[in-house]
């Protein structure tokens, strides 16, 4: 008897290096598909100035925001004083003028 032989066909061999060649086809379209959904530096760089460029936008805002609120709050605590003021002050002339007159009339 003799021993089967280990060397494959060239059939064999053929179709081997068919799979191999699908197989590579294969994993370089799901690497390329895969490289196209990345971004380039530029496209990268370029996100991040607009990025940036918003965020020191809202900074302003919020700094013009702040501005105008602790600008309202110091308009209106001078209206609560001239309010005050204009409530008071006639009521100590008149106190004052009904002391004075009472004081004359002794």
């Amino acid at each position: 008897m003799t021993a089967p032989t280990q060397d494959p066909t060239p059939w064999e061999l053929l179709r081997a290096m068919q799979q191999m060649r699908d197989d590579l086809r294969a994993d370089f379209a799901a690497f390329a598909s895969r490289l196209a959904e990345m971004v380039t530096k530029n496209e990268y760089a370029a996100d991040r100035r607009t990025d940036e460029l918003r965020i020191r936008a809202l900074e302003a805002d919020i700094a013009e925001a702040r501005t105008n609120r602790e600008r309202e709050q110091a308009e209106r605590l001078t209206n609560r004083r001239l309010a005050i003021s204009a409530i008071i002050a006639p009521i100590v002339v008149a106190v004052i003028t009904a002391w004075l007159l009472a004081g004359q009339g002794k």
